[in-house]
């Protein structure tokens, strides 16, 4: 993985992982899908997470995959307002 700095200093992946299409199942987001698909990225060395409250739900369930493997501390989270 390719990173740059922020204006900060930290190391951002220069790929991201867009949550605006996480799988749904039943009319709601996979979870145990959607986790998968977030640690593998984690896994792979992405840190940069983008998500926006017009994405129905992905903040929420992006939330919980976050703190259930404890890596809140690890990522950087982008979310956008219009």
């Amino acid at each position: 993985m390719q990173y740059r700095k922020d204006k900060y200093g930290n190391p951002l992946s220069i790929l991201g992982y867009g949550c605006m299409r996480f799988s749904i199942r039943n009319g709601k987001i996979d979870l145990d899908k959607t986790e998968k698909e977030i640690m593998e990225a984690y896994h792979s060395g992405v840190n940069y997470y983008d998500t926006a409250y017009a994405y129905p739900g992905s903040e929420a369930a992006l939330g919980l995959i976050v703190e259930k493997n404890g890596i809140r501390d690890k990522i950087n989270i982008a979310t956008k307002l219009p």
